[in-house]
């Protein structure tokens, strides 16, 4: 079988990586938050292979598209120790998938698992996120910024650097004058369009735009722009190296000196608070004898929870347990420390095996500032489906499953959770893959729909349209085929309306076309629900 290898240039095809290295120290060349203040991540040491199929090129060709399974829930509402209830949800995708010799072949990396979030994921603060349907607690994570020297990128191409994407996605012109726009991306598909725009270059309007641009942590510096391509002295992508989970809560709330709490075969203990100093010792103690300790705080308000210094100075870990100094809402009270003591913590590491199921390689998504956005599980070797045959996905929280290939089309094949609950045929005789998109999220529902929407509501219909004809009496005529785009704007007369159309028009809603609407309902529902939120912020 074929297994995922690490690939140096991802995006060989796309983006030209040359010239001497820099001699530079990236800390003083990046922008902070504010000036004087430090990078609120560390640099990376080097390069770590983003997961397959991570360009705009590399997605799914004429995908379907499935807006959720029971199993596989969407919007789901859950909670962190403040009250707040941010949406979660389950997302696959298959890309680049292909039938050969009778057989469905998914390459390495083709088929993801995503868990999906609407907003960032905020670590402190107690926030549930769903693993595979279990509900650990996301507690901590190691951010790093990658940095690219001699970046060439072509006018469509696109480069992967930390876990951010980088598209030379238009160049708009005004007579002698043009201004050039990057759309960027996590590894995953996040399109940080509706969070910070796009960045624009531009050497002929520089008065509106320049030739360096900073997106929090995502930032870049040009030396040649032009509609052929975009050359960069350097550009920087975070990357999210780690997130930290735990299973069982085992203490949250004021703690006096002397406390102590049992983690498995050793205990927890409060060694000493000095609230003056902000500051409380926690140690680690097998058989009344300390083998780790650790003074927490003070706490650093203003920068968290972004700043990893000030982060980690309120985080103790040891083996599977973890404990913090919790900052909010107050980290001291009445000669207290405010703590929380986690049991059973564990780690999603960037590129590493997945541990309750090692066909499946892990890559956490990372916000350019600070905060998580979700995980992917990518399949590390070939699969391959012959007819009758299923795949199960990660811990068998799903299964793609193929039930007939005909003349090197997939004429029936679905997805189904680990309950059973199945989609509908997403097979046909002009279906020549099982490429997917499953899901409501920010991925799957916004960024995804935006780009391929129009594509993805044209298969749903098709796909309705045959299975409503084929259960029709004999002698019923089938449902009409959607008309195509008409070439402008204008309406047409009556008298020009094609017979087909008009037959359409007259027979009503199909229950394909409802279905169809239904589908573009939830994209519109996903865009406003979007605007709506932003003007209230």
């Amino acid at each position: 079988m074929r297994k995922i290898a690490v690939r140096p240039a991802l995006a060989a095809l796309a983006v030209l990586v040359a010239g001497p290295a820099f001699a530079t120290d990236y800390a003083s060349m990046l922008t902070p938050a504010k000036p004087g203040w430090p990078l609120a991540h560390p640099i990376a040491a080097g390069a770590i292979a983003p997961p397959p199929f991570s360009l705009p090129s590399e997605r799914g060709v004429k995908p379907a598209y499935v807006p959720g399974l029971p199993g596989l829930p969407q919007a789901r509402a859950v909670t962190d120790d403040f009250g707040r209830k941010p949406l979660k949800y389950d997302a696959v995708f298959i890309r680049q998938s292909k039938v050969e010799n009778g057989e469905v072949v998914i390459p390495p990396g083709g088929l993801a698992y995503l868990q999906d979030t609407w907003g960032g994921e905020v670590a402190l603060r107690g926030e549930q996120v769903p693993v595979l349907g279990r509900l650990p607690t996301f507690v901590d994570y190691d951010m790093t910024i990658e940095v690219k020297e001699n970046v060439t990128i072509p006018a469509g191409g696109a480069v992967v650097v930390g876990g951010q994407v980088y598209h030379y996605y238009a160049t708009v012109g005004h007579q002698k004058m043009a201004n050039h726009s990057l759309h960027v991306r996590t590894i995953a598909g996040t399109d940080w369009e509706w969070a910070f725009g796009a960045p624009e270059l531009s050497a002929t309007e520089t008065g509106w735009w320049g030739n360096r641009f900073a997106q929090l942590y995502n930032q870049g510096q040009a030396r040649e722009i032009s509609p052929k391509q975009l050359t960069f002295d350097w550009l920087s992508g975070v990357r999210m190296d780690r997130v930290l989970y735990a299973e069982d809560t085992v203490f949250a709330g004021l703690a006096a000196s002397g406390e102590t709490w049992k983690v498995g075969e050793r205990s927890v203990h409060v060694a000493g608070i000095d609230e003056a100093a902000g500051t409380v010792t926690l140690e680690v103690r097998a058989n009344g004898v300390a083998t780790a300790s650790k003074v927490l705080g003070p706490v650093q308000a203003d920068r968290l929870i972004e700043d990893t210094t000030a982060r980690k100075a309120l985080v103790f870990e040891d083996g599977d347990m973890v404990a913090i100094l919790s900052p909010w809402p107050k980290p001291f009270e009445g000669g207290k420390a405010n703590i929380k003591v986690y049991a059973k913590a564990f780690s999603l590491a960037y590129g590493t095996d997945f541990a309750r199921d090692p066909r499946f390689a892990v890559y956490p998504v990372g916000c350019p500032t600070g905060h998580n956005f979700g995980f992917m599980l990518v399949n590390k070797e070939e699969i391959r489906l012959t007819p009758g045959s299923r795949f199960e996905g990660p811990e068998g929280y799903f299964r793609i499953v193929v039930d007939a290939v005909d003349a090197g089309a997939v004429t029936g094949w679905h997805v189904e959770d680990a309950k059973g609950n199945r989609s509908i045929n997403l097979g046909g005789p002009q279906v020549a893959n099982v490429d997917l998109v499953l899901g409501q999220g920010r991925v799957a529902g916004q960024a995804i729909l935006k780009d391929v929407g129009r594509a993805l509501l044209a298969r749903t219909y098709e796909t309705a349209a045959r299975l409503e004809t084929a259960a029709l009496p004999a002698g019923a005529g089938p449902a009409a085929a959607p008309p195509p785009a008409p070439a402008s704007s204008a309406a047409p007369s009556a008298a020009a309306t094609p017979p087909a159309q008009a037959h359409a028009a007259e027979a009503g809603f199909s229950p394909g076309l409802i279905l169809a609407v239904g589908i573009m309902a939830v994209g519109a529902g996903a865009v406003g629900f979007e605007v709506g939120r932003r003007r209230k912020a």
